[in-house]
């Protein structure tokens, strides 16, 4: 068996015990078994990473959104333990998106190796796959918010939303993510523009990749905006974060997977 099939095994089968651990977190305990099996899964993943060349298909985009999701999740958790509970949302997510990476491993010419990386490009890549791992984090949290809001409003508890962080907690986390997101795009528009020049001479080409980032990136903005002045909160707030999710998923892994598509 080679070091990429343990370590693509390492990660699934850690991402399956963070996804249970964190339904079961009702002290030190279960939060130090949750806090291991997440710590596994983001070592292996980045073992899995140094064992691929850095392609242009699907599986090498998914797989750095995975890790750049488990590195937002790091950072967030830094600012607070109390999130970790939405790692029953969490990790069914990168679980799901671990099986995409060996499904398109298996289409024939889906990764390309992507060679001369120049430094904007190199840089613009880089700050792009974080604020996707970013804005995830703010879907993610979105999804929580909705799903506790809805639970409260209907009367009916389960043993998921029970497990999930307060609302308050979880809307910090968002704007957190979106916040951080919006930063992290914002460099990676000025770093694309400096490799555009670099590679053609031109500052800006109009594609559908460049036009749904922009988009995004102002739809962020405004969200912010009305968060920190109009006070907007809650559940609209979430549903504007999952379509920030959707806008940049269509710019970034969505393309290639219609592309994995075409191919098989």
């Amino acid at each position: 068996m080679t070091h990429t099939a343990i370590s693509t095994i390492i990660v699934l089968v850690a991402l399956l015990a963070f996804s249970g651990f964190s339904l079961k977190i009702q002290g030190p305990y279960e939060r130090t078994r949750c806090m291991a099996a997440f710590a596994a899964a983001t070592v292996a993943t980045i073992y899995w990473i140094a064992n691929r060349d850095w392609g242009l298909g699907l599986s090498t985009a998914l797989l750095a959104s995975i890790l750049a999701t488990q590195i937002a999740f790091a950072v967030a958790l830094i600012r607070t333990r109390d999130i970790l509970p939405l790692g029953s949302l969490l990790g069914p997510y990168l679980l799901a998106a671990a099986g995409m990476v060996v499904w398109a491993d298996t289409i024939p010419g889906d990764d390309a190796v992507l060679t001369d990386i120049g430094g904007w490009l190199g840089a613009h890549i880089g700050a792009a796959v974080m604020s996707y791992g970013f804005i995830t984090l703010g879907a993610i949290a979105s999804g929580a918010i909705i799903l506790r809001e809805r639970a409260l409003k209907q009367r009916k508890r389960s043993l998921l939303t029970d497990r999930l962080p307060s609302i308050s907690t979880t809307e910090k986390t968002e704007i957190f993510g979106l916040t951080v997101a919006e930063i992290v795009l914002g460099l990676a528009i000025m770093f694309g523009i400096g490799a555009e020049y670099a590679a053609s001479g031109t500052f800006f080409q109009v594609t559908h990749k460049s036009l749904l980032t922009l988009i995004t990136f102002a739809v962020i903005g405004i969200l912010l905006w009305l968060h920190l002045q109009k006070g907007f909160r809650g559940r609209l707030v979430a549903r504007v974060g999952l379509t920030v999710y959707f806008l940049i998923s269509l710019s970034y892994p969505g393309v290639k997977f219609v592309g994995v598509l075409l191919l098989s």
